[in-house]
């Protein structure tokens, strides 16, 4: 994992994406406090996972790493 959490304070989600039928991608991302601004790529995976459920667990796992990562805890 290489992303590096932006400077700006700000709640991250993971979403789970469907391209393709049976094909499920994570990302995390900074939710933007502006409506019309859009959110901010943090970290995504980079293959897919056979189920939705499969591909949230993982994204939740790096959220959590994420927050619980020496940097995160510099720049908070």
């Amino acid at each position: 994992m290489s992303a590096v959490l932006p400077n700006a304070p700000g709640p991250l989600a993971v979403r789970v994406k469907e391209p393709s039928a049976g094909l499920f991608y994570w990302v995390v991302t900074q939710l933007s406090a502006e409506e019309h601004t859009a959110d901010l790529r943090i970290e995504g995976s980079d293959h897919p996972y056979p189920t939705h459920e499969a591909a949230l667990q993982a994204g939740a796992a790096c959220l959590k790493a994420l927050k619980t990562s020496p940097l995160s805890s510099l720049e908070s």
